[in-house]
């Protein structure tokens, strides 16, 4: 069984709310359940023993439920589908569900990576439309990949809110700078900063539209 369905069962079939209050029980950040549901980190021996009490099932059931997905939403072929954790905001700092939305069927290669369905245009660059990354794009976000100057990346402030940025750091300030020249610049100390991951793709889903008369 997933991750999630232990979630929901535990928390009276409703995923919504389940990570922070698991979290809670175990005395740890809302962002560790995150992580260890998005496969980006392992829970400890000793959580794991604390949530096989909490859950009603063994220690084994919650170790295999971190390493296996939902086999619905899985595929044998050579599409592996990768998790959208939520939204964040290009335009304003905006909270990072990560509560596992759907699937997008994109190859990747790493098993690491996941989606985020972006908010707003501050992105958008007016000089490059073709490299900018519109409101209801999804981003392709790689946590193993290094950032360096100039990559577009996402970024958690304060340890609560995320943006999508261009990454200049520079000594103990970090500067993430939009693409769109009508919206300010984000600077804090490095400290403040956490970079979430590497921006490597974007995905534009193509909408229906009316017949042009």
């Amino acid at each position: 069984m997933s991750i999630e369905k232990l979630l929901k069962e535990w928390n009276g079939g409703v995923l919504r709310g389940a990570k922070k209050a698991l979290a809670d029980k175990l005395g740890v950040p809302d962002t560790s359940v995150s992580h260890w549901i998005a496969k980006r980190a392992k829970p400890s021996e000793k959580h794991i023993t604390k949530m096989a009490r909490l859950f009603g099932v063994s220690e084994e059931e919650v170790k295999d439920s971190f390493e296996k997905s939902d086999a619905s939403l899985e595929s044998s072929s050579e599409v592996m589908f990768i998790p959208v954790l939520g939204i964040s905001s290009a335009t304003d700092e905006k909270f990072i569900l990560e509560e596992l939305e759907s699937y997008l069927p994109i190859n990747k290669s790493s098993k690491k990576q996941f989606a985020v369905r972006v908010e707003g245009n501050c992105m958008v660059d007016p000089e490059d439309p073709q490299n900018s990354i519109y409101h209801g794009n999804y981003i392709i976000v790689d946590p193993e990949s290094d950032s360096t100057d100039g990559d577009v990346v996402l970024a958690r402030i304060d340890g609560e809110y995320s943006t999508i940025k261009r990454y200049f750091p520079k000594g103990n300030i970090v500067k993430l700078i939009p693409d769109n020249p009508k919206y300010d610049p984000i600077i804090e100390e490095t400290g403040k900063v956490e970079i979430i991951g590497k921006v490597i793709n974007v995905y534009r889903p193509i909408k229906k539209k009316k017949e042009r008369i």
